[in-house]
């Protein structure tokens, strides 16, 4: 790539190739874990997902009600439930300058990957991360958002974790859940599937992240629009 930004370049290979490198992995009857990618694949990944924080205050936020205004509030508190990097993390605190984040995730070397770009961030003192399974998630403090990505979170994990996340919500607040697009032809369909096994996560359709979310007690229950090739996005909000 002459006159090129190498290091974007190497970002976007890297991106690319973490989820083959799985698919091959698992084509062969290896499982390769996702903390099992290099460095490179793993911060790649965490920087394509910070996007979403301004496609979120684009495209949803004015859908839901006053959560702008909590966000906008001193005090706003985010839950980012597998932060891997912690880029979405830090992407949120960045679009809403009062906002404090919450990351949690059980994987070592994502973790201290998220610390290392907490600290070069410039809202290093409004984000932290911890080691802690959603399964067994609690705190008391509240949270007016919650983010959980349904790919990367294992099906026990995330069908546990949810009622508990609805519970550390505070009144009005809201959670989104991240998952597949379905109902496209059947190749579609399976790669869908299989790029969310090879993450060790959940195949969430549409109908099914409805049905969790109502199940954790949450209402105003819909799904989202999102652009081709972005994820499916499924909202609910906790009764005030």
């Amino acid at each position: 790539m002459p006159g090129g930004d190498t290091t974007t370049a190497k970002q976007i290979a890297s991106q690319a190739a973490a989820p083959l490198h799985q698919a091959a992995a698992l084509a062969s009857g290896r499982v390769v874990s996702w903390t099992a990618q290099s460095d490179e694949a793993l911060l790649a990944q965490g920087k394509a997902s910070a996007i979403g924080a301004r496609a979120f205050a684009e495209r949803f936020l004015p859908a839901m009600g006053d959560l702008a205004s909590r966000l906008a509030a001193p005090g706003a508190r985010m839950l980012d439930a597998g932060t891997g990097v912690a880029a979405l993390a830090i992407a949120f605190a960045q679009v809403f300058p009062q906002l404090h984040v919450l990351g949690i995730d059980v994987l070592d070397r994502p973790l201290e990957l998220a610390r290392q770009n907490i600290a070069a961030s410039d809202v290093a003192a409004r984000v932290t991360v911890r080691k802690q399974d959603v399964a067994g998630f609690a705190d008391d403090t509240g949270f007016d958002l919650a983010y959980l990505p349904a790919p990367f979170v294992p099906r026990p994990a995330l069908q546990a974790g949810l009622p508990r996340i609805a519970a550390a919500l505070r009144p009005g607040g809201w959670v989104f859940v991240a998952h597949g697009k379905f109902g496209g032809t059947p190749a579609e369909d399976a790669l869908t599937r299989l790029k969310t096994l090879v993450y060790g996560g959940t195949p969430l359709d549409e109908a099914e992240a409805s049905g969790q979310l109502r199940g954790a007690g949450l209402t105003s229950v819909r799904p989202v629009p999102t652009p081709e090739g972005a994820p499916g996005i499924t909202i609910g909000q906790k009764p005030a």
